[in-house]
C-alpha cells in the first residue's frame, strides 16, 4: 500500500480524520482547543516558521499510537510526537500542516527489579520512574535530566543526552505507516527485553532521531543499584583551572558527575569559579577511598568548600526553575559536548567571542553564567543566556501559581531576543569548530550537512525506508 505525500496545505483537521482520531482515541483525548494546539506546538524558543498543530491526540497505548499513524498517513498528515516540550531546537515544533501526538497516557512503568530492567511507557516524567524505583533500592543506569519533574524517558530517548544514551536497552516504536517494531532481545516473539544487544542494535537507528524514525511508546531500561556517594566542592581562581581539574578527573575515571558553573557578565563577574563533583562506590569504604583521591587531586590548585550544593542537587535532582531565571528572565543555552583535549581551547574561543560581544550584550540587558559538566569522558560546555523579557504561554505553563504570577505580564524584548539567536548561533559554530557534537539535534544543530559522504547516504537510506513520505517530524535532523 503506498500513501499520499505530505499535505502541508491544510489548514484544519478534515472532518473525516476527526472522526476517525475520535474513534481511536475517544473525544476526550482529541484536542482542538485553539489555544492548546499553539501550547502544544511550541517549544522554549520563538521559531519564525513554527505553526499551529491541527490537532492534538494523546493515545493510551501502542496500539492506539498505530492506528493513529495509519489514519494519518491515509489522509497525508504529518505526525509529531510530543513529551513535556521542554526543547530548544525545533524538533517538536510543526513548520507546516501536522497532528501532534501527545505520549502523556503512554505512562506505565513495569519493572523487572532482579533482573535489572524496567520497560515504562514513553510519556513517564522521570521523577515519576525514579520513586517508583527507590523502595527497591534502584535507580537507572541512563543519566536522569534536571528537568525530569516533566521531561519523559520517551522525549530524552528521541532528543539524546550528551552523555549518550547507553542505559536505554530496548524500544516499542511505531513506524509513519503503523507498523510496530520492537527493538533488542524484547524484539524475539515471546522474548523479555533484558538485553539490548542481539543481533544489529536496531535500538540505535531510533535514539537521538528526534522522532523523524519513528514514534517511541516504550522505552526499555537498564537498572543499577542505588550506591553509596560523597560529595566535594572547589573554589577555583578561574574557569582554566576548574575545566584542567574537571577533565583530570574525567580522565582519572574518578568522578560520578562534575558540574563547574562560572560568572559571565553578570553581577558577580569577577567572581572564582566553582567545581561540583560527585563520587560513588560499591561500599562505604570505596567511596570513602575514591572522595580521598579527588581531595588529594584538586588541593593542589583549589580550596575546598562546603559540597552544599552537589548534596542539594542529589536530594532534589527535579527542578522546573532552571527553565527561567531567579527572578524570571528568559533563559536560553546553546550546549556543545567536546573531547576532553578539546575543551580548554573551545571554552578560552567563546570566552573571546562573548567578550567581543560585550556592548551589544550590554546595551540589550543580556547576561550570561558558564556551566561545565560530565557523568563520562567528555565535557559539555554549555553559556546560558538570560535578559528580560516576556514568558511564552510554554513558560508559564510550566511554573507554579506563585511563579506563574510572578512573572507574567513582562514587556516584549523582541531587540534582545534577535541578539540572543545570533549569538547562540556563532557560539555554536565556534563549538563545531572544536569537534562539537550536539544532543536534541532537531532543526536548529548541524546534522545532515556534518555527515561524511558515506554516513550521509546511510541517513538518507535509513529515512526513505522507514518515512518514504516525509511524514515523521518534517525538516528535523536537515540542518
Amino acid at each position: 500500500m503506498t500513501h499520499p505525500v505530505r499535505d502541508d496545505a491544510l489548514s484544519a483537521l478534515p472532518d473525516d480524520c476527526r472522526a476517525e482520531l475520535a474513534s481511536i482515541v475517544g473525544h476526550e483525548n482529541l484536542v482542538l482547543d485553539p489555544r492548546a494546539l499553539a501550547l502544544a506546538s511550541s517549544d522554549l524558543i520563538d521559531w519564525p516558521w513554527q505553526r499551529p498543530a491541527l490537532a492534538v491526540v494523546k493515545p493510551r497505548s501502542t496500539e492506539e499510537t498505530a492506528r493513529l499513524a495509519g489514519v494519518a498517513g491515509q489522509h497525508g498528515i504529518p505526525l509529531i510526537a510530543r513529551g513535556a516540550g521542554l526543547s530548544y531546537s525545533g524538533g517538536g515544533v510543526p513548520g507546516g500542516a501536522a497532528i501532534v501526538v501527545d505520549t502523556a497516557n503512554l505512562a506505565s512503568i513495569d519493572i523487572h527489579a532482579d533482573d535489572r530492567h524496567a520497560r515504562v511507557g514513553a510519556g513517564t516524567p522521570w521523577e515519576a520512574l525514579a520513586q517508583a524505583l527507590a523502595p527497591h533500592g534502584l535507580k537507572p543506569a541512563q543519566p536522569m535530566p534536571i528537568s525530569g519533574v516533566h521531561t519523559t524517558v520517551g522525549g530524552a530517548a528521541s532528543q539524546g543526552m550528551p552523555g549518550g544514551l547507553d542505559g536505554i536497552i530496548g524500544l516499542t516504536v511505531v513506524l509513519a505507516d503503523g507498523t510496530v517494531a520492537r527493538t533488542g532481545s524484547g524484539a524475539r516473539r515471546h522474548g523479555s527485553a533484558f538485553q539490548r544487544y542481539w543481533g544489529p542494535d536496531l535500538t540505535g537507528i531510533f535514539l537521538g532521531d528526534c522522532g523523524a524514525h519513528g514514534i517511541k511508546t516504550e522505552i526499555s531500561l537498564r537498572l543499577a543499584p542505588v550506591r553509596p556517594l560523597r560529595f566535594a566542592s572547589f573554589s577555583c581562581p578561574d574557569g582554566a583551572t576548574g575545566l584542567g581539574l574537571m577533565t583530570g578527573l574525567l580522565q582519572a575515571g574518578l568522578a560520578t558527575r562534575v558540574v563547574a558553573n562560572g560568572p559571565g557578565n553578570g553581577p558577580g563577574a569577577g567572581a572564582p569559579w566553582t567545581l561540583h563533583v560527585t563520587v560513588e562506590g560499591a561500599t562505604e569504604g570505596a567511596a570513602d577511598s575514591v572522595l580521598a583521591a579527588v581531595r588529594a587531586d584538586c588541593a593542589r590548585r583549589a580550596t575546598e568548600i562546603d559540597a552544599d550544593v552537589p548534596r542539594r542537587l542529589h536530594a532534589r535532582p527535579f527542578s522546573i526553575r532552571g527553565f527561567v531565571g531567579l527572578e524570571g528572565e528568559r533563559w536560553l543555552p546553546v550546549h556543545g559536548v567536546l573531547p576532553l583535549t578539546r575543551a580548554p581551547s573551545c571554552l578560552a574561543a567563546l570566552r573571546r567571542l562573548l567578550a567581543d560581544r560585550a556592548d551589544e550584550l550590554e546595551a540589550h540587558g543580556i547576561r550570561y553564567a558558564w556551566t561545565l559538566s560530565s557523568t563520562g569522558p567528555y565535557v559539555t560546555l554549555e553559556p546560558m543566556f538570560y535578559w528580560d523579557d516576556a514568558l511564552t504561554p510554554l513558560h508559564l505553563y510550566y511554573l507554579s501559581d506563585r511563579h506563574r504570577e510572578r512573572f507574567s505580564g513582562r514587556r516584549d524584548a523582541a531587540p534582545a531576543r534577535v541578539l540572543v539567536r545570533q549569538i547562540r548561533d556563532d557560539v555554536r559554530q565556534a563549538m563545531d569548530a572544536h569537534d562539537a557534537v550536539h544532543a536534541q539535534l532537531g532543526r536548529y544543530f548541524p546534522y545532515r550537512s556534518a555527515l561524511g559522504d558515506g554516513a550521509g547516504e546511510l541517513a538518507a537510506r535509513i529515512k526513505r525506508a522507514l518515512d518514504p513520505d516525509g511524514r515523521m517530524h518534517p525538516d528535523t535532523l536537515q540542518a
